[in-house]
C-alpha cells in the first residue's frame, strides 16, 4: 500500500467504446483533440483514448489514433496517452490491436472474458498473452484492466510470467453490469489481490463514481475520471466536458490530502 499523502495520478477516459447520453459526449476526433487537451490542463496526467474517425465512427486505425497523438502532443506536450486494445465489442483481435503501432506510452489490456451489457466482450488467454507480449515488444506499458476478480489474478499472472515490466499497472473498473458491483468493500478485496509493489487506480461507472473515487484515494490508490464512466457531475446534472471531471476529481484529491501528480511524477511512478 502506498502512503496516503502521496501524490494522485489522475487519468481521463475521454470517450470509450459507447455513445452516451450526455449531449456534451464528445463524438468525433477532433472533439477527443479538444476534449484530451483541456483534460490534461485542468490536472489528468494520462488520458485514455478510443479512437474516433472526423466523422465520428469508431475506428482502431493507427492512422486515427497518430494524428489524435500529434494534435493532443502540440498543445499538452507532457501528457501521457494511453490507447485502448478493448476497442468496441464485435471488433476482431487484429482490429483491437491496431492502436499500438501509433506508440502510446501506456496500453490497456483487458484480462478477461464478461458479459458486458447486453454483449459479451471476449478476451480469450491466448489474445491477452499475445496483446502483453505485443506491447512489450513495442516498449508500450500494460494498464492491465480488471473489472473482476477473476481478471486481477489473470493479470498477476502476467507479471508472475514476466510478460509485464515493474512496476505493474492495474485499473480495476467497477460497477459495469455483468463485472463487479462499485462497492467500497469489493474494491478493498480487488487490492488485496494485486500482486506486491503493484500501481493500482480504481474507477466507478455510474452514479456510485465520485463516492468510490474518494475511497480509492484514501487507501492510497490513482483514479480515473472521464466522460467514459460517467454522464454527469451532480444528480441530474450533465458534465458539460472531460474537463470540468477532472477539476471535481482534483478536487477530492485535495480534501483528502493527496497531491495530483504530474505528468512527469506519474512517469517516475509508472517507470516510464
Amino acid at each position: 500500500m502506498i502512503a496516503s499523502d502521496a501524490p494522485a495520478l489522475i487519468t481521463c477516459p475521454i470517450i470509450g467504446g459507447f455513445p452516451s447520453n450526455n449531449p456534451n459526449h464528445p463524438r468525433t476526433l477532433g472533439d477527443i483533440v479538444r476534449h484530451g487537451i483541456e483534460a490534461a490542463g485542468a490536472g489528468a496526467a494520462a488520458l485514455h483514448i478510443h479512437a474516433r474517425t472526423h466523422d465520428g465512427e469508431v475506428t482502431q486505425d493507427a492512422a486515427a489514433y497518430s494524428e489524435i497523438r500529434d494534435a493532443i502532443r502540440e498543445q499538452a506536450p507532457d501528457v501521457i496517452l494511453n490507447f485502448t486494445t478493448g476497442g468496441s465489442v464485435g471488433m476482431s483481435e487484429d482490429e483491437r490491436l491496431g492502436s499500438l503501432p501509433a506508440g502510446p506510452e501506456l496500453g490497456s489490456l483487458d484480462c478477461g472474458t464478461m458479459n458486458f451489457g447486453d454483449a459479451v466482450f471476449t478476451n480469450t488467454p491466448q489474445f491477452i498473452e499475445r496483446t502483453a507480449r505485443e506491447m512489450h515488444e513495442r516498449g508500450i506499458k500494460p494498464e492491465i484492466e480488471c473489472f473482476d476478480a477473476g481478471m486481477v489474478m489473470a493479470g498477476t499472472r502476467l507479471v508472475r510470467e514476466g510478460l509485464v515490466d515493474d512496476p505493474p499497472l492495474f485499473q480495476l473498473v467497477l460497477g459495469v453490469q455483468g463485472g463487479a458491483p462499485a462497492r467500497v468493500d469489493t474494491l478493498v478485496h480487488l487490492v488485496t489481490l494485486l500482486p506486491p509493489g503493484a500501481i493500482w487506480a480504481a474507477a466507478a461507472i455510474g452514479p456510485p463514481h465520485f463516492p468510490l473515487m474518494a475511497a480509492a484515494l484514501a487507501m492510497g490508490g490513482h483514479i480515473r475520471s472521464g466522460m467514459e464512466d460517467v454522464a454527469y457531475v451532480a444528480r441530474g446534472e450533465f458534465a458539460t466536458s472531460n474537463a470540468q471531471l477532472v477539476t471535481r476529481a482534483a478536487s477530492l484529491c485535495e480534501a483528502i490530502g493527496r497531491p495530483v501528480a504530474t505528468p512527469a511524477q506519474a512517469r517516475e511512478l509508472l517507470g516510464l
